[in-house]
């Protein structure tokens, strides 16, 4: 995986290792493609989506409009949109919550597991190292040899 970043929108966090935009691509074993891009400031709303491009079509999730209706006027066209993670992603809260307390409950733990989290920490960190050393890294590196990336408050 290959991954830049920078601090675009506001350059002073950059001093402390923060970083507001970025850019991800990877190849998996299988030869496959992915590219992930992120921005902590998007002003219009908060703006997650989703895509997947194959030989078979493609499909899309996400809308950082709030509905679907569009307000068209003489000072331009307008859509509301959804402001905070809260409001995108309640039902996914909730539902994640109580899976929690079910889990608490039954001592029956359902969905992602430590094997899950440990791969996407690895994953972040093979970002973070990539942005620090400025070239490709491979999970295996990661996985051999966690990175200490002091400057970005990883360790």
């Amino acid at each position: 995986m290959y991954a830049i970043a920078d601090a675009l929108v506001r350059p002073d966090y950059k001093e402390r290792g923060l970083r507001d935009t970025a850019l991800v691509n990877l190849r998996f074993d299988n030869g496959a493609m992915a590219t992930a891009e992120a921005n902590f400031h998007a002003v219009y709303g908060y703006d997650v989506r989703g895509e997947v491009f194959g030989s078979g079509g493609m499909l899309t999730m996400g809308d950082v409009r709030r509905s679907n209706m569009t307000r068209f006027a003489a000072d331009g066209v307008c859509n509301a949109t959804t402001r905070l993670n809260t409001d995108l992603f309640q039902d996914g809260y909730t539902a994640q919550l109580g899976a929690f307390v079910d889990a608490v409950r039954s001592g029956v733990v359902s969905g992602p597991g430590g094997e899950d989290a440990r791969a996407a920490l690895a994953i972040t960190l093979a970002c973070v190292h990539s942005v620090s050393e400025g070239r490709p890294v491979r999970m295996a590196e990661i996985f051999e040899s966690p990175p200490v990336l002091e400057p970005y408050g990883v360790v």
